[in-house]
């Protein structure tokens, strides 16, 4: 038997932390790198809410049911308990994230959708004469409510949600700023407090800036019981996000070469790589490995820069970079290639970015510390005196890095477009700049 990878021990310690019911009122705290896939972490290994999906022209259920069983939202449902997922995003007010809450608890149980919806639209308005409904023995909090909705429902998710329930929070960093981080976590820890339920907060400790950084390291040590890291590898995460589509497994072994090429660690971007490639392979099914590889570097680099390379139209390719027309990187960039030819080991691709840069910024130097007169001549033009171009050169060599680097490296150490014709190229490249074939 294979040892169990990272996310598969989080996943079962997770699920046994989760299902325990003497961890009622704790709060964990889930964290891990920008863009791993910590949202679809939980929703999709994790939580497992059913919902309708459309496939083929037909509505069907996103999991079968031996998938949803494995599913927190099932093993709490056949306990009469709620699990409940809260993005703070558009969320207003503390008002607003407590009516979602029970909402979406009564929905889960009762499955009364037109209620909940009908109910949350008409708070777009109304939320703020709400009060804390979340709190037990609220007294007259429901009167508003009377002629809305039945406030039986409240009570009845509240029983959902108590000695067992489940709610996670997510998209800290997108909730508004009238929302005071404080009184937020505050009504978080009332939360796991009254209702015994346990809460999972998804966030970063860097989310946070200025003022709302000290607040979080002033209550996260008073509030989070559990502090939970999902790392996954780039290889699991692959796999987790492959999976949830259907595509051949013919594709997935350069695919998967592809994306580690790119060092990346990011579930939207391979997702938004799969759903291209869908519409890729249908379009044209011949492609080659190389092919797929041009379009998968070409792909991830156009979401991280919004540039590709058209060697069609620029024989060097770095034309498209719009630097400075007189940005003395085209006049080195023979002399620099050579050099680094040198130092750079390609076999391995051992390189990194302030390496370039350092190199390209000693030949900017070194070329004008040999010239002997006060001015440069460029084609014929006469130019500002050496020390104010070194100056320019440098700082236009330090706001264009990134660019620089990105062509250096695809082209370069990647060498992305081995085996593509021209032809290829250009198909590809329109369809990402595009966006349809």
């Amino acid at each position: 038997m294979s040892e169990k990878t990272n996310t598969e021990k989080l996943k079962d310690y997770l699920n046994n932390f989760l299902l325990n019911d003497r961890n009622n009122g704790k709060i964990v705290m889930l964290s891990g790198a920008w863009g791993a896939g910590k949202t679809h972490f939980w929703k999709e290994e994790i939580a497992k809410e059913q919902e309708k999906i459309e496939k083929d022209n037909k509505e069907i259920d996103k999991y079968s049911k031996e998938e949803y069983k494995t599913g927190l939202h099932s093993k709490l449902k056949d306990k009469n308990k709620a699990c409940v997922y809260i993005s703070l995003y558009g969320k207003t007010s503390i008002e607003s994230i407590e009516l979602d809450i029970f909402m979406k608890a009564y929905k889960h149980i009762v499955g009364d959708a037109d209620i909940v919806s009908k109910t949350c639209s008409v708070f777009t308005n109304l939320g703020k004469n709400l009060g804390n409904i979340a709190y037990k023995g609220a007294g007259n909090a429901f009167t508003w409510l009377d002629n809305l909705i039945d406030k039986d429902k409240f009570n009845k998710a509240g029983e959902y949600l108590e000695n067992g329930g489940i709610i996670c929070f997510d998209d800290f960093e997108r909730k508004s700023k009238n929302i005071d981080l404080n009184d937020l976590f505050g009504f978080i820890s009332q939360l796991a407090l009254e209702y015994k339920c346990k809460i999972v907060i998804i966030l970063n400790s860097d989310v946070f800036q200025e003022e709302e950084a000290k607040v979080f390291s002033n209550v996260k040590e008073k509030t989070i019981n559990k502090f939970l890291t999902f790392n996954p590898s780039k290889e699991e995460l692959f796999e987790i996000i492959f999976s949830l589509y259907q595509i051949d497994e013919k594709y997935k072994e350069v695919l998967l070469k592809s994306i580690l090429e790119m060092d990346i660690l990011n579930a939207r971007v391979y997702k938004n790589v799969f759903e291209n490639f869908e519409e890729l392979i249908e379009e044209y099914p011949d492609l080659t490995d190389s092919e797929i590889r041009f379009f998968v570097l070409s792909l991830i680099n156009f979401n991280l820069t919004h540039r590709v390379f058209k060697f069609y139209d620029y024989p060097k390719g770095f034309e498209t970079l719009e630097l400075p027309k007189n940005f003395i990187f085209y006049k080195i960039t023979p002399i620099l290639f050579d050099s680094l030819k040198q130092i750079l080991d390609y076999k391995n691709k051992i390189f990194i970015k302030s390496n370039l840069i350092k190199r390209i910024q000693s030949l900017i130097e070194f070329r004008y510390a040999n010239n002997q007169n006060n001015n440069i001549h460029i084609a014929g033009i006469t130019t500002k005196p050496p020390k104010e171009i070194i100056i320019n050169d440098i700082n236009a060599l330090n706001k264009y890095s990134d660019d620089i680097w990105n062509y250096w490296k695809l082209d370069k150490i990647l060498n992305f477009r081995e085996n593509v014709s021209l032809e290829k190229q250009k198909v590809i490249n329109d369809f990402i700049e595009k966006g349809y074939l």
